[in-house]
């Protein structure tokens, strides 16, 4: 099991939704359950780096699930999983990305944009369904089928969306109507980092270098966002303030120490 504990001796900065009050520590302890590789759980990590805030980043092979099954039951024997003051677990990516977003303050300041921050959640969800009738999960994608995925399909990225059209939905359609959504300033809702900023980093620049890619051979494919670093970058091109998004979130000091020190993904 690799399991590592970060730390930070600077303060951390909590935002309360309705009050001008700092919010009471949401935990003292929490504790990650993931596979050695980066997956669901990275978003989760990156709020933790970010926020400057201790975690234990649990990391199993198959072999060693035994050792926290009973913590897997709330996501029904699977991971990813949360265990929080050594007490409550939480499963389901979802409900794991909410609580530390709301633990730290990125969920927000307000209903309305809580409610904003999921719509782009299952935006960017559907997005990736789109890419899995493209290039199947774990599968290596056909590199013609996986341009005309970022280039071709579905291309009215205004207006009411064309039924007739909506099983050609790709990269076009979804990176063109989430361009329209989010903020001018760098962040996706509120002027500020919150959950939102990370997934649209996640999804459309995260990626592995030479240092801490630990892929196989066969899958060097997954080290890049949507299959292919150049592809995305050209959409992106298309899409400057999601662009702004990714290097707000690229360029914060805590993120950059956490990927310099992240170490070898296995996927």
């Amino acid at each position: 099991t690799q399991s590592d504990t970060h730390t930070s001796t600077e303060p951390q900065h909590h935002r309360t939704p309705r009050t001008k009050e700092k919010m009471s520590k949401p935990f003292e302890k929490i504790q990650l359950m993931y596979w050695p590789g980066r997956g669901l759980m990275e978003v989760p990590r990156m709020m933790l780096a970010a926020s400057k805030t201790e975690f234990e980043d649990g990391r199993y092979g198959a072999d060693e699930l035994k050792k926290i099954e009973a913590d897997l039951a709330c996501n029904l024997g699977r991971m990813p999983a949360i265990k929080i003051d050594g007490e409550h677990t939480i499963g389901q990516s979802s409900a794991i990305n909410y609580y530390i977003a709301s633990s730290l303050g990125y969920m927000g300041s307000s209903i309305l944009e809580a409610a904003q921050i999921i719509s782009i959640l299952e935006h960017l969800r559907e997005l990736k369904q789109a890419l899995y009738k493209v290039a199947e999960y774990g599968t290596k994608p056909d590199p013609e089928k996986l341009k005309a995925f970022f280039t071709a399909g579905a291309t009215d990225v205004s207006g009411i969306a064309e039924r007739k059209t909506r099983s050609e939905r790709g990269m076009v359609f979804y990176l063109g109507r989430l361009e329209s959504l989010v903020g001018k300033d760098g962040f996706a809702v509120g002027g500020k980092l919150s959950l939102a900023d990370f997934l649209i980093y996640n999804s459309f620049a995260e990626k592995l270098t030479e240092k801490d890619n630990g892929l196989s051979k066969d899958a060097q494919y997954r080290a890049e966002p949507f299959h292919s670093l150049k592809l995305m970058e050209a959409a992106l091109e298309k899409a400057p303030k999601v662009k702004a998004i990714t290097k707000t979130v690229a360029s914060n000091p805590a993120i950059v120490e956490y990927l310099s020190k992240r170490g070898k993904q296995s996927f």
